[in-house]
């Protein structure tokens, strides 16, 4: 029979420290912290692994006990005989693993262990024995509770089962409350003349940490064991914001009931007012379809995730806290996707400078860049060249070059043809522009630049041909004069 007891009851005025964190069962020397401990501690026999049930031995049987804790803790474990005998089976001065009490999370310790030299029998009198073990983060004094005066290799305890309760509550009240906890067991020994009668509760609470109450008193925070008289007992279990469990059960004598309350939050509503810009978003909450936006609905209280979802616009999402018969507000901008395509440009001749939309992007070729999706302008322009300007337009998730080539802008020089034979005929590549007239000096006009062939001729005369090289805006004096045959 495993018993978790908690502390309440003190005996006397040098107890009251030890009243204010501890509880203690009428019946029982097991001490529990009054809240709810960090961790867990095990105690059971190898006929009952569970340590749920009350186990038989005869007298002179073997028993192994074993212990366990869920973080690191050092353990002290006593077994307390139904004559008022007690005895620290840990830490013992008998062997290594005995002077070890200092066990790692999850694990398991067995007396004896398996390569002991020795074993554990059950020795008399007949009636319910105890197994009782406390676990704490930190080492704990107990000197005050047993002593090696009598046997050098086993405490023992002369206190009585009150007074070890006394002293124990005493040693563990100054501790944090997290640091410490208690586990029980019990056996019986033999054929006792009498049923006992005490049993045990089991009680455990989802979710755990609640207010334990047996009969209006309280016993501690879920989960606990608490001992107390056989017979029907009502059990209630308490926590905050969920609604409240009650039950009654018979406990048998030497027996442990286990008790389970499943714990129903309780729902308070409060308001939740959606909106969003631009309007006409589904609404989600909590991901479930609620409307399209603006939208107001009662819901239960507390955290809930809202998401915005329109076609063309990023999803907004947010957390949103509702309180019980409050308000809450919330307006969701949505931001629009931009839609976009990759476009680069080229030309011929290469080198010229790419302006879209009005701004400078660089020369042909240009490296790749994203455009949003629509019609959009270029303007090629190089120095020499007529500039051009192009409509495109960009398509989501499209790729294409926008290229032109450029037509060079013609540009002229003049000639000034002095020749001293008048009358004489100009020719300009092959093309007569015209004859040399009274003053001997003949102006042509709007001549392409580059390289040009010019011939002046008259009969008697030897023929003047000149290849010249005309620069744009300049004009060039070419002396034709002519010489006698």
């Amino acid at each position: 029979m495993k018993k978790i007891l908690v502390l309440v009851f003190a005996i006397f005025i040098g107890l009251s420290f030890a009243q204010e964190s501890v509880v203690i069962s009428p019946q029982s020397i097991v001490v529990n912290p009054k809240a709810a401990p960090s961790f867990t501690v095990d105690v059971w026999v190898d006929k009952d692994p569970s340590g749920n049930a009350t186990p038989r031995y005869a007298i002179g049987e073997n028993i192994s006990i074993s212990v366990r804790v869920s973080e690191q803790a050092y353990i002290y474990l006593f077994d307390i005989r139904s004559n008022g005998e007690i005895d620290q089976i840990l830490p013992n001065n008998f062997d290594t693993q005995g002077k070890s009490n200092l066990l790692a999370a999850g694990q398991v310790k067995t007396f004896p262990h398996p390569d002991a030299p020795y074993t554990f029998k059950v020795d008399g009198p007949a009636g319910l024995d105890k197994l009782f073990v406390v676990a704490s983060k930190d080492p704990l004094a107990v000197t005050t509770l047993a002593s090696f005066n009598n046997d050098p290799n086993f405490a023992s305890s002369d206190l009585g089962q009150q007074g070890f309760a006394q002293t124990l509550s005493i040693i563990v009240a100054p501790k944090p409350a997290s640091s410490w906890v208690t586990d029980a067991i019990g056996f019986i020994v033999g054929n006792p003349p009498s049923v006992p009668t005490y049993g045990t509760l089991r009680i455990q609470s989802n979710p755990s940490g609640a207010a334990a109450y047996v009969d209006g008193q309280y016993v501690g925070n879920t989960p606990v064991r608490y001992g107390t008289t056989s017979g029907s007992h009502t059990i209630s279990v308490r926590q905050s914001g969920y609604q409240d469990f009650s039950s009654s059960v018979n406990v048998p004598g030497g027996g442990t009931i286990p008790v389970v309350a499943n714990l129903s939050r309780i729902v308070q509503n409060g308001r939740l007012n959606l909106s969003s810009t631009p309007s006409g978003a589904q609404v989600y909450i909590d991901g479930q379809i609620a409307g399209n936006s603006p939208l107001a609905v009662n819901i239960a209280a507390g955290r809930h995730t809202v998401e915005f979802k329109r076609s063309g616009y990023e999803t907004a999402t947010a957390t949103v806290d509702v309180r019980a018969g409050g308000t809450a507000t919330y307006n969701a901008i949505l931001a629009q996707i931009r839609r976009e395509g990759k476009v680069s440009f080229d030309s011929n001749p290469r080198g010229v400078q790419v302006t879209v939309d009005g701004q400078v992007v660089g020369s042909t070729p240009t490296a790749e860049m994203l455009l949003g999706s629509g019609v959009h302008q270029v303007v090629f322009s190089r120095a020499g060249y007529e500039s051009k300007t192009l409509n495109f337009t960009v398509t989501d998730n499209s790729r294409q070059t926008v290229s032109t080539s450029l037509t060079m802008v013609p540009q002229f020089g003049n000639f000034m043809i002095i020749s001293n034979i008048t009358n004489a005929l100009v020719f300009i590549d092959g093309q007569q522009q015209g004859t040399i007239p009274a003053g001997n000096r003949l102006t042509v006009g709007n001549i392409p630049t580059g390289n040009h062939e010019i011939v002046v001729i008259a009969p008697g005369y030897r023929t003047f041909i000149q290849e010249v090289n005309v620069v744009a805006g300049q004009t060039l004096t070419i002396n034709g004069n002519l010489t006698s045959r």
